[in-house]
């Protein structure tokens, strides 16, 4: 940043201001490539009056002043004054509105133009500077036709910005007025993100109305810079020094071969759970285990010891399951043992929202910080990683994978590997942070893009504490390593004190739509959602486009299909008249259609002719992906499901010969109850399953799961 914008800000700080003036933001602004109107600052109404003169009527008349924040509102804004009378009775209109807290005049021409933006950037506490792009002047915050991204902003994605517009028409020629200069927008938009990165005092900058003219030419009419005191940012830099921590730790709490619990209770408590140690022992866990209970001799058959003190070697993870008062003096014995790798299974903390366990946090965090421990928790489940038979969680899969979980909650860290095992998806490492105290998800996230056992990450998030670190890994890591995350709590941040429209504007759900977009995440929406998106990862090549075809029975299913698949962010294409024709050659006319959808229903019954309806569709260049829907009720009834399981099996084993190496999934439907009919369903989806076909319950689910493929794939081509 130029000397003068250093000292616009200083001089504004040295006063004690909380915000510049809008001639001093103008300034500012400039020195960012921003484009302002031509003005002039004049301290009375006859130099107001002077300066009018020398621009040449009309002109527009604004009271000026730091604590004049919100012009339009307060009534000190004359427009289309065309004489010096005007100019004066004007003045003293904004005088007497203004009272003490006007400090002079500002007086600029009168443009003419009926397109009116919004640019503006705001401090978010996780994410950092964050630049809004939208639709401006009165209708900023009644329609809210706004789009963000976390800086730094490139001017490839400012260009993204502009195209997310909904009233996107405005941009181009309209109502006689020239197309917007789109270059000049790109660059405002990326002059903002500067700013925001240049300049860590800054708080808000809200430039409202962004005006247009006939020409599209834009200027800045009016602008509004609130100052911060730049804590914001100096955390965040904190954090990012933080980064280059070692964290090869984490290979021996993924594979331990000795773990220490504290807290182990004597006996089983009922019939349930068994416990930390016992679900490791239950899991065939092959390294040491030592149970702490200083009045236990031995438990679950092995020796109890009284302390950590007592053990007969330092070991590679202690869980701690004490209750949360006893926590800070377990910790202090980590300290004095040397054990460094902790995981603290107990609840009571932070997450209670008492003022008690928000003490005990910030205690143990004290001790954890000067102790240079590694704790994963506190309040969560912790880790289960199959292959080194390490798992806290009863009922847990021993199969391996290529997929990691990296979630905040422990309950959805044991629904998703639980539900996922029964469509065969296995685990790399699954990891339960739950309160974040010394590692968070970006720590994980930075170890799993290295772990050759990983290929895909799935995330459940409901706070992070360094944005910018979690947008910068995400964005590198998911170039290779497709990135799955379910984000709970995108509201939490909504109740900030702002003063811009771009602060109002700019709740967490905006922030969080603007990090899947930059980063090019994957949004889920639950766990079935993830796990619907990560059997299509799983096994389908990614696809070209967004356009499906759907081959399948049932007249009724093309009336919704369309709806169904543009909803998810699919097009349900046009075949082309070469592919219908090769299509009524063999597609009897009378109860089937050999558009989109291809209403085939007797192909089902003769499988040959269900691998040349393929063939023909998938060799359509307008076609990228393929459903195969397929109505159970309708073939059930022929061998009591044996004909289903022979569908299956002709799917599961020849449908890759004949759709052209294009990716294919299979939609079933089923709505009778009829004896016998779930258990024909479980074999024809369990024969998919195994031959690694995915297949879904409902048009809406194949369309989700194949729409997430198919962004993602874009995301990729764009920026490989």
């Amino acid at each position: 940043m130029e000397t003068a914008g250093l000292e616009i800000i200083d001089r504004a700080k040295g006063e004690g201001r909380t915000t510049l003036t809008e001639a001093e933001a103008k300034q500012l602004l400039r020195q960012f490539g921003v484009p302002v109107v031509q003005e002039e600052a004049a301290g009375s109404a006859a130099k107001a009056a002077a300066a009018a003169g020398r621009m040449g009527f009309p002109v527009v008349l604004k009271g000026l002043g730091s604590k004049l924040t919100h012009k339009t509102e307060r009534g000190l804004v004359r427009l289309n004054l065309g004489s010096r009378q005007q100019v004066l009775r004007a003045a003293k209109e904004i005088a007497a509105a203004a009272g003490a807290d006007l400090e002079g005049f500002l007086v600029q021409p009168m443009l003419a133009g009926q397109r009116e933006f919004v640019a503006g950037l705001i401090r978010d506490p996780q994410f950092g500077p964050v630049v809004m792009f939208g639709l401006g002047g009165i209708f900023t915050e009644a329609l809210r036709d706004v789009t963000f991204r976390i800086a730094p902003v490139s001017e490839q994605e400012a260009s993204l910005m502009l195209d997310e517009l909904k009233a996107g028409a405005l941009l181009g020629g309209f109502r006689g007025e020239q197309p917007v200069d789109r270059t000049a927008l790109v660059r405002t938009l990326a002059g903002l993100s500067r700013l925001g990165v240049e300049c860590p005092e800054v708080s808000e900058v809200d430039i409202n109305p962004l005006l247009a003219d006939a020409a599209g030419k834009i200027a800045a009419v009016d602008a509004l810079v609130v100052l911060g005191n730049g804590d914001v940012q100096r955390k965040l830099d904190e954090n990012a020094r933080a980064e280059t921590r070692d964290l090869s730790f984490l290979e021996s709490m993924f594979a331990p071969r000795s773990v220490a619990v504290t807290g182990v209770p004597r006996e089983l408590q009922g019939t349930g759970w068994r416990g930390l140690m016992g679900c490791m022992q239950a899991f065939g866990f092959p390294g040491r285990l030592y149970p702490i209970n200083p009045k236990a001799n031995e438990i679950l058959g092995l020796k109890a010891y009284p302390s950590l003190q007592a053990l007969p070697e330092q070991v590679d993870l202690v869980l701690i399951s004490v209750p949360a008062p006893l926590v800070p003096s377990n910790l202090r014995d980590c300290i004095a043992t040397g054990n460094k790798n902790i995981h603290i299974f107990s609840a009571g903390f932070r997450e209670t929202g008492e003022e008690e366990g928000a003490r005990l946090q910030r205690e143990i965090e004290q001790i954890a910080a000067e102790g240079g421990l590694n704790v994963i928790g506190p309040n969560c489940m912790g880790l289960y990683v199959p292959k080194s038979r390490m798992v806290t969680w009863t009922s847990a899969s021993e199969r391996t994978g290529p997929v990691a979980f990296v979630s905040q909650s422990g309950g959805h860290a044991q629904d998703l590997t639980h539900y996922a095992d029964s469509f065969d998806i296995g685990f790399s490492k699954v990891i339960s942070f739950g309160n974040a105290l010394t590692l968070d998800s970006t720590d994980f996230l930075a170890y799993l893009q290295h772990d050759e056992e990983t290929k895909y990450i799935a995330m459940y998030l409901e706070g992070v504490k360094d944005g910018q670190r979690l947008t910068r890994l995400v964005t590198e890591i998911n170039r290779t390593k497709p990135i799955l995350i379910m984000k709970g709590g995108v509201t939490e941040s909504g109740a900030l004190a702002v003063a811009s429209h771009t602060g109002s504007l700019a709740g967490g759900q905006h922030i969080w739509d603007a990090f899947f977009r930059q980063t090019g995440a994957v949004k889920c929406r639950s766990l079935r959602d993830m796990t619907d998106a990560l059997l299509s990862f799983l096994h389908l090549d990614p696809p070209q486009g967004h356009r499906v075809a759907i081959v399948g029975g049932g007249g009724g299913i093309g009336v919704s299909a369309a709806d169904t698949c543009h909803n998810a962010g699919l097009d349900v294409t046009v075949l082309a008249a070469k592919t219908r024709e090769a299509l009524r050659e063999f597609v009897p006319a009378a109860g089937n259609s050999p558009r989109n959808p291809v209403d085939a229903a007797f192909a089902f019954f003769e499988l040959k002719l269900l691998g040349k309806a393929l063939e023909i569709v998938s060799a359509d260049p307008g076609v990228d992906i393929l459903i195969i829907s397929i109505p159970l009720d309708w073939f059930f009834d022929i061998g009591e499901g044996e004909h289903l399981a022979k569908v299956a099996s002709y799917i599961a084993t020849r449908a890759k010969d004949h759709t052209n190496g294009k990716p294919f999934v299979v939609n079933r439907r089923r709505f009778r109850t009829d004896p016998g009919i779930e258990e024909a369903e479980e074999k024809f989806e369990r024969i998919l399953i195994d031959a690694g076909v995915p297949v879904y319950d409902g048009l809406t689910r194949a369309a989700g799961a194949l729409s997430k493929l198919a962004r993602y794939s874009e995301f990729r081509r764009r920026h490989n």
